[in-house]
C-alpha cells in the first residue's frame, strides 16, 4: 500500500471520527458518559487545518475509526434504507457514495457550494420571499427644531435626459457639489439608469439654500414636507424633481436611555425605504415584537442613509420573534416596503472549534451559532442541516456609521 493512500486513509478516518463525536454530541447533550468519552478532543486539539495534525495523533485516530465501521449495520447511527445514497439527496453535497462525510467535503471546488455566494444571496432574500407579518398605518411625526442637514441629498424623478455637467450648472449655484449616480455604467455613460441621483455639497448650508428654493407639497403637513424643485434639460422643461434631505439627529432613536444596549439582543433590518427615519423603524418595530430599546439607520460616510438600520430590544423573546420573522411588509399612505430581518452579525471566533475566526453565522434555529469555514462544512454536511443558509457581515456596513 503506497504512503499516499495511507494518508488519505488517515485522514478520511480522522473526519468521520470528528463528526461522529459531533453526532452524538447533538444527540446526548446532557450525558455524562458522552462527556467523559468526548474529553478525547482535549487531547487532540481537534482544530481545522486537517494536514497539521500531528502523525502519533493520526494513528490512534486509524485504530479508533477501523473499530466503528460506518457500514456495520448493528451501529444506531447506520442510516435507514429510506436514506441510501441512491434515494437522497446527500450527494449534493458529499461526492462520494458514502452517507458518511470524508476528505471530499473540504476538496470540494468553489462552484460546487460557495458560503460567500449564499451569503450574498440571502441578502437579497426580501425581493423573492413572502412576508410573514404586515405592519400598516401612519408613520410617527417628525419633531425637528433647527435640524442639522447631511451634505448629500437624494434627487427623484430626474430628466432621463439630464448629464453631469447640466446638473452640476444647474445646483452649482447653491454651493461646490459633486454628483454620484448608483448604478452608472459604461453602457449609460450621460444618463442616469434608474432616474435618480445623489448631489454632496462642500457644507450644509448649501442644503438649506437648496431647500429653501424648493416648493412644498401643500398636501403633506410640515412635520413631513415633500420638497421639489423645477429643473430643465434639453428635451424637458421646468420638470419637478423630489429633493429628499436627510436629518443627522434621525438616524438613531433611543427609547430607555438608562438601559444598557445588548448586541446579541439585536437585529439587522435591511431594505429600509428611505422615508424611515428611527423612530419611525423603532415604532413599527415595538408594535410588532415589543420590547424595542433602541433603533438606527446606518449611514455612509456622508451621513446620509444606505438602506439599512439596526433595532435592539430589552428582552430574549422579542428579539427571537423579531428574528423568526425574517420578512415584514411595512404599509403607509405613502410607501409599501418589504425589509429583511436578520440577527445583526458581530466579529466572533468559531463556536465549535474555538479556535478560529467565525465569520459565517446560521441563522436557523437548530444551530444558531457562528462557524469557521471548515466547521460550517462539517456541520451542514448531513443532508438534514443541508437547507441552512449562511450570513456574513457586509462590509458596507462594516464601514457605515
Amino acid at each position: 500500500m503506497s504512503d499516499q493512500t495511507i494518508r488519505k486513509l488517515k485522514t478520511h478516518s480522522f473526519i468521520y471520527t470528528v463528526w461522529l463525536c459531533l453526532v452524538i454530541l447533538e444527540l446526548f447533550p446532557f450525558n455524562p458518559h458522552v462527556w467523559t468519552c468526548l474529553s478525547l478532543q482535549s487531547t487532540l486539539r481537534i482544530s481545522p487545518p486537517l494536514p497539521y495534525l500531528a502523525s502519533n495523533m493520526q494513528k490512534d485516530l486509524l485504530r479508533l475509526g477501523s473499530r466503528l465501521d460506518p457500514q456495520d449495520s448493528s451501529s444506531p447511527l447506520t442510516p435507514p434504507p429510506s436514506a441510501s445514497p441512491a434515494s437522497s439527496t446527500v450527494s449534493r453535497r458529499w461526492r462520494t457514495g458514502s452517507p458518511w462525510p470524508g476528505t471530499d467535503v473540504l476538496d470540494q471546488p468553489d462552484d460546487a457550494f460557495s458560503i460567500e455566494r449564499e451569503a450574498r444571496l440571502h441578502r437579497q432574500a426580501a425581493a423573492v420571499n413572502e412576508a410573514t407579518f404586515t405592519w400598516s398605518g401612519q408613520l410617527p411625526p417628525r419633531s425637528n427644531k433647527d435640524p442639522l442637514y447631511s451634505c448629500k441629498v437624494f434627487l427623484g424623478g430626474v430628466p432621463w435626459d439630464i448629464t453631469e455637467a447640466g446638473l452640476i450648472n444647474t445646483f452649482s449655484g447653491y454651493g461646490p457639489l459633486t454628483v454620484e449616480w448608483p448604478g452608472k455604467d459604461g453602457k449609460h455613460p450621460r444618463c442616469p439608469p434608474k432616474g435618480y441621483v445623489y448631489l454632496v455639497f462642500e457644507n450644509e448650508k448649501s442644503v438649506r439654500a437648496l431647500l429653501h428654493a424648493c416648493t412644498l407639497d401643500p398636501f403633506h403637513p410640515d412635520d413631513n414636507r415633500e420638497y421639489y424643485f423645477k429643473m430643465s434639460s434639453r428635451r424637458m422643461r421646468c420638470k419637478d424633481v423630489q429633493v429628499i434631505p436627510w436629518v443627522i439627529s434621525d438616524s438613531n432613536y433611543v427609547r430607555c436611555p438608562a438601559q444598557r444596549l445588548d448586541p446579541s439582543k439585536t437585529v439587522f433590518v435591511g431594505a429600509l425605504h428611505g422615508m424611515l427615519n428611527a423612530e419611525a423603524l423603532a415604532s413599527i418595530m415595538n408594535d410588532l415584537f415589543g420590547g424595542v430599546m433602541y433603533a438606527g439607520i446606518d449611514t455612509d460616510k456622508h451621513k446620509y442613509p444606505i438602506g439599512s438600520g439596526r433595532v435592539t430590544f430589552n428582552n430574549q423573546r422579542s428579539y427571537l420573534k423579531a428574528v423568526c420573522a425574517a420578512f415584514v411588509e411595512i404599509k403607509t399612505p405613502k410607501f409599501t416596503k418589504k425589509v429583511q430581518i436578520d440577527p445583526y452579525l458581530e466579529d466572533s471566533m468559531c463556536q465549535v472549534c474555538l479556535r478560529q475566526p467565525g465569520p459565517f453565522f446560521c441563522r436557523d434555529q437548530a444551530c444558531f451559532k457562528y462557524y469557521c469555514r471548515s466547521c460550517w462544512h462539517w456541520r451542514h454536511s448531513m443532508d438534514i442541516l443541508s437547507n441552512h443558509r449562511p450570513l456574513m457581515r457586509n462590509q458596507k456596513n462594516r464601514d457605515s456609521s
